[in-house]
């Protein structure tokens, strides 16, 4: 394959201090569509997809982008792929409707309703666990805690299990960093070790029933028969990437913001109707998948580029984010903005078939957390300059050490 080379924005040590964002908005600003780049991985190379209606259409096509091969630019080993090819994340419809409607009613309003109260009391206790010191390492302690707690608490792990399965998800996605993981085979090892904790917790909660969305779907059919242990493995891998990372990373996002920018944390303070656009607003920013991979299913002609069979498509979610055409003074972090026309334009949840299924869900930790955050948590700032994790696939912090002031008496 012949193309002019380009300087490769994807190697990692370009994610040192987080998404390289001037240099996605040079691309995208270039003219071009896509842009073919060198790579270390199989097949030598892969397209960027810059802009947000060519990003649409190859998300939303997966008869000519398929994601069988999964998201990561990274290729699966054979033997891993062959698994990883049953669960949803690296299915296409019909088959992924047919999975992904097993648990959508999860994630339905009056399902999400039901569960409020309790994501508002996590809130509330990760807040009164660090308000009484004043300091307190915010990733671990507060990001991490509420998404960890209800996906977790909502499949039925026990609270003994929590600190297991959450070291192996940061070593399944940050396997780029050496402080989780010390090669990318051992992040490949590492969903394997989660799909088979799945497949155990299955059985478990067959022998010893327990409140949990993960007996609803134990019980269904898939394919006329009752849904196996190794199936249900499939859907606790995809929850809980899909739960915590995003929703983690952006919450220490917000806080590592509203310091750089104390003026908008005291707008929210004095008037909390802005929690909503001060999470879509971090959404936006600071969006923290950098990117999702489709595969091309044949040879075609696409953003005026010569597409081969094989081919990988990585489209840039953060490209949209901060495109001018859609926002107005796109680097500026602002909590004004319209939440409504920040949803309409980013596409920090993905697209088509894979659109987040837990999005909703997602927004409701974030806007809990984010309101008992304003409400207790006075004058906060860093201790020091907070670690970014090594990645190119999420943009987040792995440690940001603060102190703040508690509430007035």
């Amino acid at each position: 394959m012949s193309h002019c080379p380009h300087k490769t924005l994807l190697h990692v040590d370009n994610f040192a201090h987080g998404t390289p964002r001037e240099e996605i908005a040079r691309l995208r600003n270039s003219g071009e569509r896509l842009v073919w780049q060198e790579d270390e991985y199989a097949r030598g190379g892969h397209w960027l997809v810059l802009q947000r209606d060519d990003i649409d259409t190859v998300l939303k096509t997966p008869a000519e982008f398929t994601n069988n091969f999964g998201p990561l630019l990274e290729d699966f080993p054979e033997d891993l792929l062959a698994v990883q090819q049953e669960s949803m994340t690296f299915m296409d419809p019909p088959r992924h409707r047919q999975y992904r409607s097993l648990i959508d009613p999860a994630f339905r309003p009056k399902a999400l309703q039901a569960r409020e109260k309790l994501i508002q009391h996590y809130a509330k206790d990760v807040i009164d666990s660090i308000v009484p010191r004043g300091q307190c390492e915010f990733v671990e302690e507060v990001a991490m805690q509420v998404p960890m707690r209800t996906i977790l608490g909502l499949l039925g792990v026990e609270q003994t299990d929590y600190a297991y399965v959450a070291n192996l998800t940061n070593v399944l996605v940050l396997s780029a960093d050496p402080d989780f993981a010390a090669s990318r085979e051992e992040g490949f090892q590492a969903s394997m070790e989660l799909w088979q904790f799945g497949a155990s917790l299955a059985q478990s909660l067959r022998d010893n029933p327990r409140d949990s969305i993960s007996l609803s779907l134990l019980d269904t059919k898939v394919d006329g028969e009752r849904m196996s242990n190794e199936q249900y493995a499939g859907f606790f891998l995809n929850l809980i990437v899909g739960g915590m990372e995003t929703t983690r990373n952006t919450t220490a996002w917000m806080m590592y913001e509203f310091i750089r920018h104390p003026e908008q944390y005291a707008m929210l303070q004095a008037d909390l109707s802005l929690v909503p656009g001060a999470v879509e607003e971090t959404l936006r920013h600071r969006n923290t998948v950098v990117y999702l991979r489709r595969t091309a299913t044949r040879d075609m002609t696409f953003g005026d580029k010569t597409i081969r069979e094989g081919d990988k498509l990585v489209c840039l979610l953060a490209s949209p984010s901060r495109n001018a055409a859609y926002f107005d003074d796109p680097d500026t972090f602002d909590i004004t903005r319209s939440p409504k026309q920040i949803r309409r334009h980013y596409r920090t949840f993905g697209a088509g078939p894979h659109f987040c299924v837990g999005v909703h869900q997602s927004r409701m930790m974030l806007e809990a957390i984010t309101r008992e955050i304003a409400q207790r948590i006075n004058s906060p700032r860093l201790l020091s300059e907070p670690l970014h994790f090594k990645s190119n696939f999420m943009d987040g912090f792995k440690r940001m050490d603060i102190a703040f002031e508690g509430p007035a008496d």
